[in-house]
């Protein structure tokens, strides 16, 4: 059997006690397309690392993250990543044509023989739109969005535990065993901090942003019916098994 293109023995891993019988339903997408290109969005905090990592490890997708390369050229001190910097410390979202400029130069860089998972883009419908040009001059076609729904108190609660560790780079959860999973094997605690956006008045500032912005995004893709709504609250299966399903349904 395959799914997306891939073998499904390949991957079966990913699916042991989450789909079920709804894996042979699922690989009804074998006909539609080899590659996916889908997005995830939601708030911070929603969940979507974890729901990403498992979909790049499933089928072997690309990654495209405007926060996280932000936050590297912020790192090497590029121009770009400082002006993204001042609106991510407050709260904001990033403009537009940063955002978009940075994702032309990435899609003209990647494989076209292996799919992509955006991760919380789009966030504005002039992103929306530019990514369906951008796709159309490559002779690509973006198949879904998923939005995990959670509320502004999960939000705050998740956030609350959130650390950033200076010598992986990577992001964990205090509730979750975060050094036990670094992928360089070095994180032992003490290098661990919070991040400045995770304070309660950027939360709500970024949470409005937030809903103000995507609000159109969904309405966008619900019209094409591309639109996949998941309830993010549960545990990472029980979200992982609704990701899963909602696709298969697109």
């Amino acid at each position: 059997m395959y799914l997306w293109g891939y073998a499904v023995d390949s991957c079966s891993s990913a699916f042991d006690g989450v789909c079920g019988a709804n894996l042979l339903g699922f690989c009804d997408l074998q006909e539609s397309t080899a590659y996916p290109d889908i997005s995830i969005v939601g708030a911070k905090a929603a969940g979507k690392g974890t729901q990403i990592a498992r979909l790049r490890e499933s089928f072997n997708l690309l990654y495209f993250s405007p926060s996280q390369m932000f936050r590297e050229g912020l790192k090497q001190r590029t121009e770009l990543g400082l002006l993204a910097e001042s609106h991510m410390s407050r709260g904001e979202l990033v403009p537009d044509d940063y955002v978009n400029s940075m994702l032309e130069a990435w899609l003209w860089q990647s494989s076209p023989k292996q799919g992509i998972v955006f991760d919380g883009f789009p966030r504005t419908t002039y992103q929306a739109e530019f990514l369906e040009n951008s796709f159309k001059d490559m002779s690509r076609t973006f198949d879904s969005l998923i939005y995990l729904d959670v509320s502004y108190d999960v939000v705050c609660r998740r956030l609350a535990g959130r650390r950033a560790c200076f010598i992986c780079k990577e992001e964990f959860h205090l509730e979750s065993a975060p050094f036990s999973i670094c992928p360089y094997k070095k994180c032992t605690g003490q290098h661990l901090k919070s991040l400045p956006e995770d304070q309660p008045n950027i939360i709500s500032s970024m949470l409005i942003n937030f809903k103000k912005g995507i609000e159109p995004v969904l309405d966008y893709y619900k019209a094409k019916g591309k639109l996949v709504v998941i309830d993010g609250t549960g545990n990472s299966d029980e979200v992982q098994k609704a990701v899963l399903e909602g696709i298969s349904h697109v």
